[in-house]
């Protein structure tokens, strides 16, 4: 049995911060390191597991990527909504121009009655009262559902801070009336990685500073009072000091002596999943966009991105390539079978795809945990979880050690902070 002071459980962008901070081992499942960070290449493309761009001013981020020798580009983006058989630029709220004048008017109505002093109880009453009804109703809502696969009346709105653009009323008039103002939200410009591994060199640039990785190590049993952690290889270790970057439920599911209200909180923590089907196209700049959202049901993705745009390295020369997210869960599942048909039917539908255009190639990656979600349930059974994991030495980090949503760059300064942590005797669980 080998024995470690301290064992890093997971190899995503905040168990590799986390290794760099502190020189401890990484034990991963796959057989790379990197997590929903990494990049998949093949046949000449690069796909990123879902959209992956660093929109981030935090001074220790860009110094630390510095050190690192990683080299971005910077784009200003070009984002757009499909709606009504519209593409309207990104964010809707200021680019309702394009649609149809009782739409525009639906939204103004419900900007300017909007009861911004109401104390709203869940996302939905967040929607209404921070952007109006007309806005909620005509993309918000529909997107929020289709995205989380959960209305958003069953969620919270604590997440959505920097996450949803809060124009202001000249804004929302200009552009329901001619103007295109795109260049509000944290990603109106975006860095992303000049690398021939596409966001992957992040996961690549950190696993330089980490220490040792070993890869094919699934954990099955952890045992908190002994200290002991077994994987589906047959080999186990003792430690001093857990440090967990895997989903909150998976890390729970193998510990032998958790208790059972620990047990029951946890089963209450819920995601969604994505599959990400991507596609190489035979043709040059099918698309000048970066990404498109998609609020309405009749189409299976919830957003399109368009890889060959982000870096010069992602796609073959001559070709071009499209990256379909289908947002699905235990409620709203999806047909696995059939789904890239499903994709292919419905870019063409939506003019995003030629009918005649030559596809080269069809890959699927399917993200199980991909956006945690912030229901009702997730605030008290999140405290019970972490109050158990501090109360057993295990410090956890990242989007799902803390079961949140994180950027990457926020996924990083969590795991480097535990890696801090650890490196110099403070083993406690992040709040």
């Amino acid at each position: 049995m080998d024995k470690q002071n301290v064992a890093i459980l997971g190899g995503g962008l905040a168990g590799l911060a986390a290794s760099a901070s502190s020189g401890a081992p990484i034990y991963e499942a796959g057989d790379a390191p990197g997590g929903v960070a990494f990049s998949d290449r093949d046949e000449g493309f690069v796909f990123d597991r879902g959209i992956h761009i660093l929109q981030t001013t935090n001074a220790s981020i860009l110094t630390l990527f510095r050190e690192l020798g990683i080299q971005f580009l910077e784009h200003k983006r070009r984002a757009y909504i499909y709606s009504h058989k519209t593409y309207t630029a990104y964010p809707f709220q200021i680019n309702t121009a394009g649609l149809p004048l009782g739409l525009r008017a639906r939204c103004l109505w419900g900007f300017f009655r909007r009861d911004e002093g109401a104390k709203p109880a869940n996302y939905q009453e967040w929607m209404h009262s921070t952007l109006g009804k007309g806005f909620a109703d005509i993309f918000l809502t529909p997107y929020s559902e289709k995205f989380w696969t959960v209305h958003p009346r069953e969620m919270t709105f604590e997440w959505a801070g920097n996450r949803v653009p809060k124009p202001s009323t000249a804004q929302v008039i200009r552009g329901a009336l001619w103007s295109k103002q795109t260049a509000i939200g944290s990603n109106a410009t975006f860095r992303y990685p000049d690398s021939k591994h596409g966001y992957g060199a992040v996961a690549r640039a950190l696993e330089t500073r980490s220490g040792p990785i070993m890869l094919g190590y699934r954990a099955c049993s952890l045992n908190t009072g002994n200290r002991q952690l077994a994987f589906t290889n047959g080999i186990q270790i003792t430690y001093e000091v857990l440090v967990n970057t895997i989903p909150l439920p998976e890390l729970i599911r193998i510990c032998e002596d958790a208790p059972e209200k620990v047990r029951a909180a946890s089963a209450q923590l819920r995601t969604n999943s994505i599959i990400v089907v991507n596609l190489g196209i035979d043709r040059p700049n099918i698309s000048d966009k970066h990404w498109v959202h998609f609020p309405e049901r009749d189409t299976s993705f919830f957003r399109i991105s368009y890889p060959h745009n982000f870096g010069p390295n992602a796609a073959p020369p001559g070709k071009s390539s499209i990256s379909a997210e289908v947002s699905y869960s235990a409620s709203r599942p999806v047909d696995k079978s059939t789904i890239v048909d499903r994709v292919i039917d419905d870019l063409i539908r939506v003019g995003a795809l030629g009918r005649k255009d030559p596809i080269i190639l069809k890959k699927t990656h399917d993200i199980r945990y991909a956006y945690c979600i912030y229901d009702m349930h997730r605030k008290e059974a999140l405290r019970t979880v972490l109050s158990w994991l501090r109360e057993v030495g295990i410090v956890t980090c990242g989007r799902y050690g803390l079961w949140t949503y994180f950027w990457s760059d926020e996924a990083i300064l969590s795991g480097k902070k535990a890696g801090e942590g650890v490196a110099q005797g403070r083993a406690s669980s992040l709040p």
